[in-house]
């Protein structure tokens, strides 16, 4: 992973943040689900560009989804995350300096509970089913907190009434707000729900980001 921040920290300062892993197994560093229409961070992808979906000056309407995520695109290198009803989600983006430990800046965790619904504009926001709200960026969820490239990790808990053999469409919603007219960013995923999936060994998030900061493999494809 140090390569890579070595390779990113100029670009990454400067931007915002999307998700990158939406299913990730932090003991065994590697990443078991990706957003909509992922590329991986590869020295060929403009990440800032390809990746950040910014909603300026809170919008009463515009689209929920970037353009590249307005579908289910998922490739075999970059795949839908495969999850079962209950279990706990561990998502990482990077802190790109917006570390903030005395009023974090919250994430929510948006979904329909209905396989056939999915969101097309921003507007739905506070009428979707929310399964969880998290901290941006502290010092309790990031790697190392004083390195504005770290990764952060963020858990929240598959719906319990999912139906397995479905497709559920969610967003990953950060309210950054550090923009009084409003500023929000999002990334759209999907979970296929089985019956069992692979379930990353739980911890606390002390105990979790003490098993050392993703490797550079695990969103490179």
């Amino acid at each position: 992973f140090s390569a890579f921040v070595l390779c990113m920290i100029a670009p990454s300062v400067l931007a915002h943040s999307w998700v990158d892993c939406v299913k990730y197994d932090p003991n065994n560093q590697q990443c078991l689900g990706y957003p909509r229409g992922y590329q991986g961070r590869k020295p060929s992808v403009d990440v800032n560009k390809t990746y950040t979906y910014l909603f300026s000056g809170s919008p009463a309407s515009q689209p929920m989804c970037k353009s590249s995520q307005q579908t289910e695109n998922y490739s075999a290198a970059f795949p839908m995350a495969i999850a079962q009803p209950g279990e706990t989600i561990y998502t990482t983006w990077q802190e790109n300096g917006h570390l903030n430990n005395a009023s974090p800046t919250k994430v929510k965790i948006l979904y329909y509970p209905s396989s056939g619904k999915s969101f097309s504009d921003v507007s739905e926001k506070d009428a979707a089913m929310v399964a969880g709200t998290i901290d941006y960026a502290t010092d309790g969820n990031c790697y190392q907190p004083a390195d504005p490239n770290t990764a952060c990790i963020g858990t929240w808990t598959v719906p319990t009434d999912l139906v397995p053999g479905q497709t559920y469409h969610f967003v990953w919603f950060w309210y950054f707000n550090q923009n009084p007219a409003g500023e929000w960013y999002s990334t759209c995923f999907d979970l296929d729900i089985q019956e069992a999936s692979h379930v990353a060994k739980g911890g606390s998030m002390g105990e979790l980001l003490k098993l050392g900061e993703p490797r550079l493999d695990y969103i490179e494809g």
